[in-house]
């Protein structure tokens, strides 16, 4: 489960980074469309909302993934693995019920929508409940994150693989990220002297 997690979950923070790209596209165009064309689109406000709407919870799950979302774990790193594991163990509770709420709330808000068939006030007149659903899909996404990782931590648990725990739930530090992007630069060297190789 936890790797059928993963993958949706990268997928969707790739998406993510595209709908911030639609933003940035959609803000230029309208700029440069009433600096020097004399028009505007008139919904760029609703479209780049519902993007940013949308963006925002569809990569919380992928950030969970890749262990990204800030913590304050100067306490964490300090205490002993098994007390480490057990503050973990807290930290991942306190975002299953948070996710619980956002999934509900989001999921009962676009249903409420989707039944009174309100629109936004552009020129589009947009289904409301067409970018809520999207919107409470990333929650959706992020509450099956959540309860993967605490599926994944319990197995672990039950085989007193501390360590493993503590990989699986822990913080990204600094060494994580420059070990990370070592590699990357590892990788495209390979594959720059694989290219020159071939000419």
């Amino acid at each position: 489960m936890l790797r059928l997690i993963t993958w949706l979950s990268r997928h969707a923070l790739a998406a993510a980074g595209f709908a911030y790209l639609a933003i940035t596209l959609l803000i230029c165009f309208d700029v440069v469309g009433r600096r020097l064309l004399g028009f505007s689109t008139g919904s760029t406000t609703e479209l780049t909302g519902y993007l940013m709407a949308a963006a925002m919870s569809w990569g919380l799950a992928g950030t969970l993934i890749e262990r990204a979302h800030v913590r304050i774990d100067v306490l964490v790193q300090k205490a002993p693995l098994p007390v480490r594991v057990w503050l973990h163990a807290i930290a991942i509770t306190a975002l299953l019920v948070f996710g619980i709420f956002m999934a509900w709330g989001a999921v009962h808000m676009t249903l409420e929508t989707y039944e009174f068939g309100a629109t936004d006030l552009s020129v589009w007149s947009i289904p409301l409940a067409i970018p809520q659903g999207i919107w409470a899909a990333g929650f959706a996404l992020l509450l099956l994150g959540v309860l993967a990782l605490i599926a994944r931590a319990a197995s672990l648990m039950l085989k007193r693989d501390y360590q493993g725990v503590d990989r699986l739930l822990v913080a990204r530090s600094y060494v994580d990220e420059a070990t990370e992007t070592l590699e990357a630069v590892g990788q495209a060297n390979a594959q720059t002297n694989a290219q020159a190789g071939k000419l």
